[in-house]
């Protein structure tokens, strides 16, 4: 049964009226098998925003509403009128907009992507769209068949909503539910999510006043954990873990470190970026390009493990990959630390004397490597430092000391 269309309010709330409130997520599904996921993606959203949901009816074949946040709010063909009796009432398409600081339509089927492209309104969703003030974001997140997806209207129908300033979260390349193997499934909730709230806080008015994500709130450091192709990767879910107790994270993982990695045991709000979506959403010029956006975001980064071979690349300059792109275009200002992780021989090796002193010189900080039995049976030193270790060390050096502890130091001198 779906929820009560709620009371909404008939202005939104100025961005600098009153108190801070958390951002406002308008997510809607559409007919498609991904669908199955809106549930994850309420979910997801609800750890740090207040959110409200749209689906087509098509799309409720798909999701499981026992699945859904308590207390979300559904909306759904049916409750675009049951609150309408006379003029004057309320109409559920133009509240939502009012309500809404972006809108996520996730999946977006190939239909309601026409529909929108031409302008239709023939749904609740679509009604909002059609009702929408175009100074606000709205994010799609497509999800089709590959064919569907490479259909010449496809491009035609993207292009229309690229010009009334639609953010594309492409797709991406695996099994579909048809069995087929190709390009057209959803991005990962995680993954739209990231993207999101990334744009939402670097986003400014146009007077330079910030939108209220950040709006005198105090926030989470931001670290930026980093995997190279070493067999230590395996301990990289655990790392993540720990950082996201405290600090907002994200991930990035070279092809190397993808063997290594169960994506499994990383934190459900924490997304890994790889050099494949690096590629995928940038399109044209004025697009955003992931390692610079992934290196203004972040407050540190750590690179844990760092192989034999990234760390040689790094030491060169060389940026043939994400996790190089991020290092190669880094504000030295902000901090970078390094646990490498090799083979005792690869360790003691000339060539990581001097690359060592060569990253040093840029200001990274180095997190020693452990002395143990390695994954190849020798003993020695290369084993990358435990992962609760580089927790307490970037925990000490990004948390502010509290105020007691300054009124002891006060009272010591």
């Amino acid at each position: 049964m779906a929820s009560e269309p709620m009371a909404l309010e008939k202005e939104p709330m100025p961005f600098n009226a009153g108190p801070p409130r958390k951002p406002r997520i308008l997510l809607a599904a559409s007919g498609s098998v991904a669908a199955m996921k809106f549930s994850n993606l309420c979910h997801t959203f609800e750890e740090w925003a207040e959110v409200k949901a749209v689906a087509t009816t098509a799309s409720l074949h798909f999701i499981d509403r026992s699945s859904l946040p308590k207390g979300l709010a559904l909306y759904t063909d049916e409750d675009e009128w049951s609150s309408w009796k006379q003029l004057g009432d309320s109409v559920l398409h133009i509240e939502l907009r009012r309500w809404a600081d972006i809108m996520v339509i996730a999946p977006l089927s190939a239909n309601t992507l026409a529909k929108i492209a031409g302008g239709l309104c023939d749904n609740l969703l679509t009604c909002i769209v059609r009702a929408w003030d175009y100074k606000k974001p709205i994010f799609i997140a497509p999800a089709m068949n590959t064919l569907m997806w490479t259909n010449p209207f496809t491009e035609r129908h993207l292009m229309a909503l690229d010009e009334l300033g639609i953010t594309l979260i492409c797709p991406v390349s695996k099994r579909l539910a048809c069995g087929d193997i190709g390009n057209g499934a959803m991005a990962e909730p995680s993954l739209i999510y990231s993207t999101v709230r990334l744009f939402a806080e670097s986003r400014t008015q146009p007077e330079g006043e910030p939108l209220p994500v950040n709006v005198n709130l105090p926030r989470r450091s931001r670290i930026l954990a980093a995997a190279s192709g070493s067999v230590a990767a395996i301990q990289f879910g655990a790392l993540c873990q720990q950082f996201a107790e405290w600090a907002e994270v994200s991930a990035v993982a070279t092809k190397a470190a993808l063997r290594f990695i169960d994506r499994d045991s990383l934190p459900t709000n924490v997304v890994l970026y790889t050099d494949e979506y690096e590629q995928s959403i940038w399109n044209k010029m004025g697009d955003h390009v992931l390692h610079i956006e992934l290196s203004r975001w972040a407050d540190v980064m750590v690179i844990a493990p760092l192989s034999a071979n990234t760390l040689g690349k790094i030491a060169m300059g060389l940026c043939d990959n994400l996790l190089t792109c991020i290092v190669r275009a880094w504000d030295y200002k902000k901090t970078i630390y390094v646990a490498p992780a090799m083979d005792t021989l690869m360790w003691t090796n000339p060539f990581t004397e001097k690359y060592l002193t060569d990253i040093e010189d840029l200001g990274m900080v180095l997190l020693s490597p452990d002395t143990e039995t390695s994954v190849c049976g020798e003993r020695g030193k290369g084993a990358m430092a435990d992962p609760s270790d580089i927790d307490t060390t970037l925990k000490v050096f990004l948390e502010p000391p509290s105020s007691d502890s300054d009124s002891m130091n006060a009272q010591e001198e």
